[in-house]
């Protein structure tokens, strides 16, 4: 869980560069940075939370290695997890930007809806074709031992509890998304993980080593960073463009000294 989640910790610079290359958004030297602060933060915490816990181990007790190939496949399937989160989000952002797409007609609790609606019919059979042997086999397990109803139980109520938690998220970053740009999100979506790791650590009573306590200040101030130099950059363009609409689009570029519209 811990490669993963810092794998995934790159979920910034993916968005960044798919809302670059597809023209809806300029970063400046300073947003990279503060980026790249983010995600080395959530880094470095996510490995401090990994560094208090124990190998896995093999069932002669010795510990289980994973083999580089078994890893180099998980960093590949959670890279492209994150080029589908950036997608999600920059098409969400384009189909928002149309007349069909506009609020008004389409609000973000029917978008969400309509998005996993989507995503249902398209993962449906490859998830039943994937699991269907496993779960049958689980369920022989669970029936040999005699708790079947105890477990179905608590499945169906965990499951309805995952599943509440899910919809809120999810509604909630829609939501979210539709306000702020692309990166902006990704950035705060980063910043989630870091208070996983505080939450998880408070409840479950989990020390809290140096390196993560040195990760989460570096992600906490790379995201504060980012807003500032967003805003900056944004306060920039406004009073920009309310110079040309002042002088009809003509003004004087200060470097060159020459006037340009």
């Amino acid at each position: 869980a811990a490669f993963v989640e810092t794998v995934k910790a790159a979920e910034p610079f993916t968005s960044a560069t798919v809302a670059v290359l597809w023209g809806i958004e300029r970063l400046g030297k300073e947003e990279v940075t503060s980026l790249t602060g983010i995600v080395a933060g959530v880094v470095l915490s996510t490995l401090g939370h990994r560094g208090g816990g124990t190998p896995a181990l093999a069932a002669n007790g010795d510990a289980l290695d994973i083999p580089s190939k078994s890893l180099a496949t998980k960093c590949v399937i959670v890279m492209l997890a994150n080029l589908c989160f950036s997608f999600r989000g920059l098409h969400q952002k384009l189909f928002r930007s149309t007349p069909q797409g506009n609020a008004s007609v389409v609000d973000d609790l029917n978008l969400q809806y309509r998005m996993q609606q989507i995503g249902v019919l398209m993962l449906i059979i490859p998830t039943l074709l994937g699991n269907t042997f496993l779960a049958v086999n689980k369920l022989q397990q669970i029936s040999i031992g005699g708790s079947a109803m105890k477990y179905a139980v608590q499945y169906v109520l965990l499951s309805f509890v995952n599943g509440l938690a899910f919809t809120s998220y999810n509604l909630a970053s829609t939501y979210i998304l539709t306000r702020i740009s692309v990166v902006h999100h990704a950035a705060l979506n980063c910043i989630r993980r870091v208070f996983a790791i505080v939450v998880t650590s408070v409840i479950f009573g989990l020390k809290m080593t140096m390196l993560q306590a040195v990760g989460i200040a570096l992600a906490i101030g790379g995201f504060f960073s980012y807003i500032h130099y967003k805003m900056k950059k944004e306060t920039k363009e406004k009073r920009r463009t309310e110079l040309r609409r002042k002088w009809g689009g003509v003004m004087m570029d200060a470097k060159s000294g020459r006037w340009i519209g």
